[in-house]
This record gives structure tokens, C-alpha cells and sequence, in this order.
């Protein structure tokens, strides 16, 4: 049995491709990759993740930040965003969203999955 779906929102590929391998390893199920906003709200409204994982900065024109701004109010998702260090302003932006989460590029596997498990026990029991 699956921990949980998870939703990836990345634009660099060795990023989305690590984060996808180490959840697939601890038993969640990723509902899909994009690399933009527009894909992961696709991906989200047929696969009905339990969490999104975004980074701030993405392929398109719109960012992380109103990605996730646009699952909260659609689906309810709880959201971690990915960011690289020192961008304060962008970190300031997405706080008001209420993160699970700001975890720094490069991501540790243990922390991401830390995090998710924690977001998804949270979010189930609420």
C-alpha cells in the first residue's frame, strides 16, 4: 500500500528525477511530474495527489508560488516548496500560503521524506 501520491512541480530534471526515485523508494506513489503550472494543475485535478512538492522557480510563466496558490484553493493540497537558498523575497511571497515546508536545494532525501510523511499524517487527520 502506497504512503501517499505525491504531486512533483520541478523544471530541472535531475531534481524531479531524484525527489521521484527516493519517494518511489519509501513507498509513495508520485501522481505525476511537471515542469510548469499549467501541467501540475492537470496532473492534479485527474490524479488527486495528497501533497505537492514545488520549487519556486519554474519552466512557464507563472511560478511555484502561484502554482501553489492555485492547488491550495482547487484541491486542498498541502504544498513544500524547494527553493534554492538566499531568495528571501520569494521565500516571504510563499509563506503566506503556509508551506508544510521550505526545504534548500540541494534536497536531502532523508529531510524530503521527514516532510512528507509528517504533511501527510497531518493532513489525513485533520
Amino acid at each position: 500500500m502506497s504512503k501517499g501520491r505525491i504531486l512533483i512541480v520541478e523544471d530541472d530534471p535531475l531534481i524531479a528525477m531524484t525527489m521521484h526515485q527516493v519517494l518511489t523508494l519509501v513507498g509513495f506513489e508520485i501522481s505525476g511530474t511537471a515542469a510548469t503550472v499549467s501541467d501540475a494543475l492537470c496532473l492534479a485535478e485527474n490524479t488527486r495527489p495528497d501533497l505537492a512538492v514545488l520549487g519556486i522557480r519554474l519552466a512557464g510563466r507563472r511560478d511555484g508560488i502561484e502554482g501553489a496558490a492555485l492547488l491550495r484553493q482547487r484541491l486542498g493540497l498541502p504544498v513544500v516548496f524547494v527553493a534554492a537558498q538566499g531568495d528571501s523575497a520569494a521565500r516571504r511571497r510563499a509563506a503566506r500560503l503556509g508551506p508544510v515546508a521550505f526545504l534548500d536545494k540541494p534536497v536531502h532525501a532523508q529531510q524530503l521524506v521527514e516532510v512528507i510523511d509528517h504533511a501527510i499524517s497531518n493532513h489525513r487527520n485533520n
